[in-house]
């Protein structure tokens, strides 16, 4: 009879079922509890019970948004039951003497964790159809989108935890290595960024990490991983009116799912590979994989050096500086002690001797000299961040925040407009020259009364048209009235800014949901406004007065504070506070023909409008707005 290679036995297959069936046990358990148990009850009730499109998405919900979570924390018990063996010499000593291969346990043992979490998933899915049958509400399409979103995150967290079981030679070992190896790559990122803001000025990141994508747990946080309607409609029967939830369900962003699935099949056979290497007398060790040993030892000083370092410093050093405002010495020193209190833990659980200094101390010295030259680097700013401005023909849109502090000066701009964001470019450009002076002014407080000198923040974000996006922030940026003339002065390029039209214009029209230039809005309605002044007299208040404006009165007020604003009468100086007269807010609708790219878009009205709220604040300069409001018999005088 001829012989064939197997990949599968089937006695240490129901072994291993038996072994852990209260693992198995518990674990269904729990989805019994969340998925149809669950629905049962609430569905049971005699008022109150949602619509069967309604229970459909709640079902989906839960086994997504669920399924994610736990497939991470449930990943690594079933890798550690499935391995265990392997944490423990006469058992790996025993099962690798049988006239088994190691391809054949590895495979065996794998199948057996992933069925023990499939099964159960498995019957809760069908459950909880025969629940929601009950209602009329079963699904075929919504079943298998449940089993896709308990099936995909489970194949990637129990194939990550078979890795960590074979790099691994003690047990409790492998679930370290599995929490931080699931956010090392996002964390590690953030503290690169923080460690680079120490250095560089107008250093500033957005919150979500670039490469997210390599923390899988972090990534799925991030995502609105969900299940959700491909359509809606408004109803109206007279007594009850709202938004009817219609069309097949779908689960957003998936796409992450499957390639979570297709890189577990591939970490599976990455620890195949490794298991089949490694050696049985690597049972007990913290790394059991000899060539993965450099790896964790400069790892960990890394590590230790970034988070721990940067604690210190912040501790000892960093606790009233800013961007671009550091110490040097001090930074190094904290980040350089830190690596080296890491490299030599690693060093004591690699050998597991506390004498581990004559073996180390090369390797130590290199963590060192390798942070020592990271952070000299980025004070010399060799990457050019500091300095670099994108050209205005290179970005796509710009925004520009300006906060000036004491005189309640700002604007927040958003803009296409090239000529707007060449004068964004200018006021970043100043900012970023003016460097040297301003960390000399870093730890002055200016007196901002006699309006000589100003100080606020400025924040600047530009997409470029290549789809890169540049940020920077400027905290306590101190500028002089007496540098107004000098066109490339702080001073000058932030009241140029300030200033524009079409920036005033921005300004001026305070706007609450919508960010985009209101002229650019198509078929832009007014449905009417609120008008209110302060009356004083000399220093002391005198009361309010207010008004209710018709469609037509708030149409006119925003047409005259457009007016004020194309004329250049809605500016002023930054140095000092203008008055304000009276406050108007406006109300009105319009089409949204914005693309949202799969984003939540504002709600619209039965009439498909979106609606629409200015706020404008009337200084006395503004001329063309005070004579649209006396035309209309609105209380202006004030003295």
């Amino acid at each position: 009879m001829p012989s064939r290679t197997s990949f599968f036995n089937r006695t240490v297959f129901l072994s291993d079922l038996k072994r852990w069936w209260p693992l198995t046990a518990g674990y269904a358990l729990l989805w019994l509890l969340l998925l149809p148990l669950t629905r049962l009850t609430e569905y049971g009730r005699d008022y109150g019970v949602p619509s069967a499109w309604n229970m459909k998405l709640d079902s989906l919900n839960i086994a997504v948004v669920g399924g994610c979570w736990s497939a991470f924390f449930t990943g690594i018990l079933f890798a550690m039951a499935a391995f265990s063996y392997l944490t423990n010499a006469r058992a790996t000593n025993g099962l690798h003497a049988l006239p088994a291969r190691r391809e054949t346990l590895f495979v065996t043992h794998y199948l057996a964790g992933l069925t023990s979490q499939l099964a159960p998933q498995a019957l809760v899915v069908a459950l909880t159809q025969l629940v929601l049958a009950s209602h009329r509400a079963a699904d075929a399409r919504a079943a298998g989108l449940m089993l896709l979103g308990l099936i995909l995150p489970t194949v990637f967290f129990y194939s990550f935890g078979a890795l960590c079981m074979v790099f691994t030679g003690q047990i409790l070992a492998a679930p370290v290595f599995y929490g931080v190896l699931s956010i090392l790559v996002a964390g590690v990122e953030a503290l690169v960024k923080t460690f680079a803001g120490n250095f560089l000025y107008g250093w500033a990141e957005t919150d979500m990490p670039a490469l997210a994508a390599f923390s899988p747990i972090v990534k799925l946080a991030t995502l609105d991983v969900r299940a959700v309607g491909t359509a809606n409609e408004y109803f109206d029967d007279g007594a009850v009116s709202g938004v009817r939830m219609t069309g097949d369900l779908v689960i957003r962003d998936v796409r992450w799912l499957w390639i979570y699935a297709a890189a577990g099949v591939v970490i599976a056979a990455l620890a195949l590979l490794v298991y089949r290497r490694r050696h049985s007398e690597a049972t007990g060790t913290t790394v059991a994989v000899y060539w993965a040993r450099p790896v964790f030892r400069y790892g960990v000083a890394f590590c230790a050096a970034l988070a721990l370092g940067q604690l210190a410093y912040e501790l000892l050093f960093g606790q009233y500086r800013s961007s671009g405002d550091y110490s040097l010495v001090g930074s190094l020193a904290c980040m350089a002690l830190a690596g080296l209190l890491g490299y030599f833990v690693a060093e004591m659980l690699l050998k597991k001797s506390f004498r581990v200094w004559r073996t180390g101390w090369r390797g130590a010295l290199g963590v060192t000299a390798a942070l020592v030259a990271l952070g000299a680097a980025l004070s010399l700013d060799l990457t050019g961040y500091e300095r670099y401005v994108p050209e205005p023909d290179e970005v796509l849109t710009a925004h520009a925040d300006l906060h000036v502090y004491g005189n309640g000066r700002a604007f927040d701009v958003n803009t296409e407009d090239p000529d707007v964001i060449r004068l964004i470019a200018d006021a970043h450009r100043a900012a970023a020259r003016d460097k040297a002076r301003q960390q000399q002014l870093a730890d002055s407080e200016p007196d901002l009364e006699d309006g000589s000198v100003a100080q606020g923040r400025l924040f600047v974000f530009y997409t470029l048209k290549s789809g890169r996006v540049v940020t920077r922030r400027y905290s306590d940026v101190t500028f002089f009235r007496e540098e107004l003339a000098a066109g490339d002065s702080v001073a000058a390029a932030l009241t140029a800014l300030y200033n524009d039209p079409d920036t005033a214009l921005l300004r001026s029209l305070g706007r609450w949901g919508i960010s985009k230039d209101p002229r650019a809005l198509t078929d832009l309605r007014f449905t009417g406004g609120y008008y209110s002044q302060s009356l004083w007299e000399k220093d002391e208040y005198r009361g309010e007065r207010e008004y209710d404006l018709t469609p037509a009165q708030a149409k006119a007020l925003y047409d005259a504070v457009c007016r004020d604003a194309a004329a250049g009468r809605a500016g002023g100086s930054l140095f000092e506070r203008e008055p304000s007269v009276s406050g108007i807010e406006l109300y009105a609708s319009y089409v949204d023909t914005r693309d949202y790219g799969g984003s939540t878009a504002p709600r619209t009205d039965p009439g498909g409008r979106t609606e629409i709220q200015f706020v404008v604040t009337v200084t006395q300069g503004m001329s063309e707005t005070l004579a649209a409001a006396r035309g209309m018999g609105l209380a202006m005088d004030f003295r």
